[in-house]
């Protein structure tokens, strides 16, 4: 009479590869990033990650949408200079088009209870500023990744759209993208 061992020998190999010890595949130590700056070594590790971005400071985010209210709002290569300056883009690709409003945040954080509005892009819910403000709009016109990215300057006025998140910190709206800037008729 024959066992079941040897009858169905498959269920013993099987047994046999679950008691083994895993083995990792890869290094996963890398010496050399604990000998960095560490505000370096995480800025490195957002731009070459492949998982989801950790979502921006209100710092950042006003770095990104307010104009400088020291410089003057004309010249054909105030998007290029700003855009460079302040380190804008998406792990090194360009913006297609970004926007500049000349205004305070605090006007912006009252513009996310502001009337709804159809958004641009991939943007799901939209709020618009009740009153016209001075704004930049950043076209692509060259260039793929930085520093080779060239836009075009378009100064406009008109009313400001803008996509707001929950800060629970503040426990309220915050600007986090302005998505357009709708220029009345």
């Amino acid at each position: 009479m024959k066992s079941l061992v040897t009858k169905y020998p498959w269920p013993l190999s099987l047994l046999l590869l679950l008691l083994l010890p895993l083995k990792l595949q890869g290094d996963y130590w890398d010496s050399y990033e604990y000998e960095i700056d560490p505000e370096v070594r995480d800025s490195l590790r957002e731009l070459y990650s492949t998982g989801p971005t950790k979502p921006p400071t209100k710092e950042r985010i006003k770095e990104m949408i307010l104009a400088d209210p020291d410089r003057p709002l004309y010249g054909d290569n105030y998007c290029n200079s700003e855009l460079m300056s302040r380190n804008i883009h998406y792990r090194r690709v360009c913006y297609p088009e970004h926007y500049f409003v000349a205004e305070s945040y605090s006007y912006l954080q009252k513009t996310c209870y502001g009337r709804r509005v159809r958004c641009k892009h991939r943007a799901t819910f939209c709020r618009r500023s009740m009153e016209l403000v001075k704004g930049i709009q950043c076209t692509l016109v060259a260039g793929e990744k930085i520093p080779e990215c060239l836009y075009e300057s378009n100064f406009l006025t008109g009313y400001a759209v803008v996509t707001c998140q929950w800060d629970s910190d503040s426990e309220e709206f915050i600007p986090n993208n302005v998505v357009n800037i709708l220029v009345p008729k």
